[in-house]
């Protein structure tokens, strides 16, 4: 698993070879960008390897499956499928989790990035005014878009797989032989672990704010720690805005329990 999302704009990531500078559908890439995609999930660039990585140095060898990890392709699913034949696994978390995350990260929804992006799209409906809503209302259009987007290159794909994260979290060895399974992998033969020094800690420490990634929890824990964090009304805010997105992910996804 390369550690660095291929497409991720900001900066010190790898930004498609350098060719991006914000959120991106794309339809038809250029010859560098095809390049920089074929090197990426073949694993064939060290500027994709990171702290997230694992055994990525085996990345080049004949025969290795290479995962690939990017939320940023999730606009581009057709044009990355075409380019690097990738099997495509869209795992979505409630938008009520996204917004979870983000605001223990103090990020915000990059609704302008992707509303520019999707000029043009006629699948999405437009974006709240800036500064309408708050960042309930923006995440509720951004998970919305992003997953809309998915859903409809999804559709026109031979394969391609929709999972739910909190019922891959929760599922066990279940549920991960059920995706291995559709990718067409070899489900793996021993239980999966937590990291070391794992504890199951409380619904308050996912609070903490200024950790990307927390692997020290359980997954189970990882799944549902957000419903301690978003208030009633706002999860009814979200369900209003993108309930029909949500439904539509569960309808589409594979059954893991």
């Amino acid at each position: 698993m390369t550690g660095r999302e291929p497409m991720n704009p900001k900066p010190g990531q790898y930004r498609l070879g350098g060719t991006l500078e914000a959120w991106t559908r794309l339809d038809l890439p250029t010859r560098r960008q095809r390049s920089a995609l074929r090197l990426a999930y073949a694993g064939l660039t060290p500027r994709v390897y990171g702290a997230y990585g694992h055994r990525q140095w085996a990345a080049p060898w004949p025969g290795t499956r290479t995962v690939v990890k990017d939320p940023f392709a999730v606009l581009s699913v057709a044009a990355v499928v075409r380019e690097t034949a990738a099997v495509p696994v869209l795992v979505y978390r409630h938008p009520a989790a996204v917004l979870a995350s983000y605001r223990r990260m103090h990020w915000l929804p990059d609704v302008a990035e992707v509303a520019t992006a999707l000029e043009g799209y006629d699948g999405v409906p437009p974006p709240p005014a800036e500064g309408s809503g708050g960042d309930t209302e923006a995440m509720a259009w951004f998970w919305s878009a992003l997953n809309t987007v998915a859903l409809h290159d999804l559709a026109s794909l031979d394969d391609g797989v929709v999972v739910s994260h909190e019922e891959l979290a929760a599922g066990g060895s279940a549920a991960l032989r059920s995706l291995f399974d559709a990718c067409g992998l070899v489900p793996p033969t021993t239980e999966p672990t937590q990291a070391p020094g794992s504890t199951a800690g409380t619904h308050a420490d996912d609070a903490q704010g200024g950790v990307l990634h927390r692997l020290d929890r359980p997954s189970e824990q990882v799944a549902t720690a957000w419903r301690a964090s978003v208030g009633a009304d706002e999860l009814a805010t979200l369900d209003e805005l993108a309930g029909a997105t949500h439904a539509a992910l569960a309808e589409a996804r594979l059954r893991l329990t």
